[in-house]
């Protein structure tokens, strides 16, 4: 979903309501990347909740510092959205020319909208034609509400930012799952979890089928911590990854992971069940990203519940990166927290 078009470098910014990461990659020559720029910081707590901003200032004035401490100077930024207002659909609409569907979109998309048309900003993709139905073609839909849209274009505008690029979450996902893959015909299901929500695409020779997303995330194993461990946000975001630095009660703490962990479990699977009972298929891999997926005994639990191996993203594979600018340790530590961000990065402002 392309807002503006000014020059072809950009920078990736996930904006998160836990952190906000940054990145930027050089492509020298096609299919060859490099790491340029990454850094991550906190989002101040209560600056966005659910994915709706409620202090702009706060969020402006931390991807501010964020590119002063990271040194980013490029002023494109191509950013991204999920959550309930924003509508993902493929469907199918009888075949014409990119202009047409551009035309017809509103009258196309109203059906499947839960709002009003008019409250939206809308795009579409085509796929391709529908299999054994020539006068028919596979197109995605995506619909935004326009408030949640002109609220993150306005908090990046008031950091002094051009946001050339509004894309989807899953979509950023997707973006880096594909350069670090050569498994071009696989089904997958790539799940983010961040702090306050998780995205599931099912992906299917490279094309996104199914996305769903779910206000969970992180940070309900984070506040359910610091409650019963007495202890501070950073010590409880460490302790439920590495559970067993924990100073509070270990079973106590297990069950706390455990309990959240299963609940997760029980809005991914639907989503999965769902794409095998059309297409009699599941998918072959769950590759986990977001910092929720680190947490201990997540990724095991999610292989038990589905029966699905389940692998972390590691996005930073499909980019050289120096050990004299980075600190390959700590890349390799946020790997999962970073997949979103680069993916945002593999895009250029001209961009549909």
């Amino acid at each position: 979903m392309a807002l503006f078009k000014k020059s072809d470098s950009l920078i990736g910014l996930d904006i998160g309501s836990g952190a906000i990461k940054v990145a930027q990659i050089q492509e020298k020559k096609p299919g060859v990347r490099s790491l340029f720029r990454f850094g991550m910081i906190d989002m101040p707590q209560g600056a966005i909740e659910d994915g709706l901003i409620k202090d702009p200032e706060a969020v402006a004035q931390a991807i501010k510092d964020l590119c002063v401490s990271y040194n980013i100077k490029e002023p494109n930024a191509a950013i991204s959205i999920s959550g309930h207002s924003v509508i993902v659909k493929n469907i199918s609409v009888s075949k014409m020319t990119e202009e047409a569907m551009q035309e017809n979109l509103q009258v196309e998309a109203e059906q499947y909208l839960p709002f009003d048309v008019k409250d939206v900003y809308m795009d579409f993709h085509i796929l391709g034609d529908v299999e054994g139905k020539d006068d028919q073609m596979n197109v995605v839909l995506v619909a935004a509400k326009k408030d949640l849209i002109d609220d993150y274009v306005s908090a990046v505008e008031l950091a002094g930012l051009n946001p050339c690029i509004m894309d989807v979450d899953a979509f950023a996902l997707q973006n880096i799952y594909e350069v670090t893959t050569d498994k071009t015909t696989e089904i997958v299901a790539l799940v983010d979890i961040g702090a306050t929500k998780t995205n599931v695409n099912i992906v299917k020779n490279n094309k996104s089928v199914l996305i769903r997303d779910v206000s969970m995330g992180g940070s309900q194993i984070t506040q359910e911590i610091m409650s019963h461990g007495g202890c501070t946000f950073e010590e409880a975001e460490s302790w439920k990854i590495r559970a067993e630095e924990a100073k509070m009660d270990a079973e106590e703490m297990n069950d706390i992971i455990a309990l959240a962990s299963a609940r997760w479990c029980e809005e991914i699977r639907p989503a999965i069940d769902f794409f095998y009972s059309i297409n009699e298929e599941r998918p072959e891999r769950i590759l986990l990203s977001g910092g929720g997926g680190l947490v201990t005994g997540f990724k095991e639990m999610l292989a038990a519940e589905t029966g699905i191996p389940v692998e972390i993203l590691n996005p930073f594979t499909s980019l050289s990166a120096s050990d004299e600018q980075f600190d390959l340790s700590y890349l390799k530590r946020v790997a999962a927290q970073a997949s979103i961000c680069l993916g945002l990065a593999l895009r250029k402002v001209a961009d549909k």
